[in-house]
This record gives C-alpha cells, structure tokens and sequence, in this order.
C-alpha cells in the first residue's frame, strides 16, 4: 500500500510539472526573444500541493493504523475481531446493494420477458 501512495505521489508531481509555452513565431528568418521565466498559474501550484499533502498525509495515517492493529492482534485478539469487523463493514455493505442491484436488474429482466413473451389471448 505505501508502494501505492509513492507511485500516486510521483505520477502527481509529473502532472503538476508546467511546461515551456509555445512561441508564435510568424516569420522564421526572425528569431524571437526568448522568455527565460516560465509563467504557472497559482492554482496549478495549490493543487499540486494539495495533493501531494493528501497523499503524504494518508501514508502517515496508514502506518498508524497499522501499528494499531498489528498491536491490537498481539495483545488482545477478541477485540481484533471487533476492529476488524468494524473496519470492513462499509466494504461489505457496499458488496450488499451491488448484490441487491443486480438481483433486482435481473429480476426486472425476468418479468419483462415473461409478460411480453405471453400472448393475450
């Protein structure tokens, strides 16, 4: 996971870098003054770090809560098992309504074709 979070990091820093801008030069035989400052919006700078702070933060957080848990384990295992039923009910609660969604798409399907395929009498 913290892989992850550095590889995020790095393709960020790719994405906020500002690029040279393009010179109009409408005649070629004239060369035109060169500009030796690249101009970067602030916005692109706040975002950038922004980001780059998100990332850095959730690194740190993971490694806390991992610590935690990895403690938790050792020490006091029954209470491991209510952390670790805590943490993964979104996960499981979201697995249920793609499961209910489904069902229900399919169900509709079903009915569909079953009055459509009846024909009246």
């Amino acid at each position: 996971m913290k892989s992850l979070f550095i590889i995020f990091l790095a393709f960020l820093s790719i994405t906020t870098f500002a690029a040279t801008p393009n010179i109009h030069r409408p005649n070629r035989r004239v060369s035109a003054p060169r500009k030796t400052e690249i101009v970067v919006p602030w916005k692109t700078v706040a975002a950038g770090g922004a980001a780059a702070g998100t990332v850095i933060a959730a690194y740190k957080v993971s490694d806390g809560v991992e610590e935690g848990i990895k403690t938790v384990a050792k020490e006091k295992p029954e209470v491991f098992a209510d952390t670790l039923s805590v943490l993964t009910r979104p996960i499981r609660l979201a697995a249920l309504a793609v499961f209910l969604l489904v069902y229900y798409w399919i169900w509709r399907i079903l009915i569909r074709r079953t009055l459509t395929s009846n024909p009246k009498g």
